[in-house]
């Protein structure tokens, strides 16, 4: 499973999804609550990779998302540098 995939997977489960919807690009765009009280959107391509993501009107990296959700603390894993 991809990276990408289990951040989502994980904001499924712990139930900070908060909308689900696909752009004019047929990428996959998740609203997802932090573990901060905050939001962030992140696109998913069609292929399944990560394209995007956005928090206070700013791109953030794949590792700052889960940083932001507490992947990393829960799975013992570090970002990707």
């Amino acid at each position: 499973m991809s990276l990408i995939a289990d951040t989502i997977e994980r904001a499924h489960a712990a139930d900070l999804v908060l909308e689900v919807s696909l752009d004019a690009d047929r990428c996959d765009v998740y609203v997802i609550r932090t573990r901060f009280d905050r939001s962030l959107t992140v696109w998913v391509r069609p292929d399944g990779r990560f394209s995007r993501a956005r928090m206070d009107g700013r791109l953030i990296t794949l590792g700052q998302v889960g940083a932001q959700l507490g992947v990393y603390a829960r799975s013992g894993a570090r970002p990707p540098r």
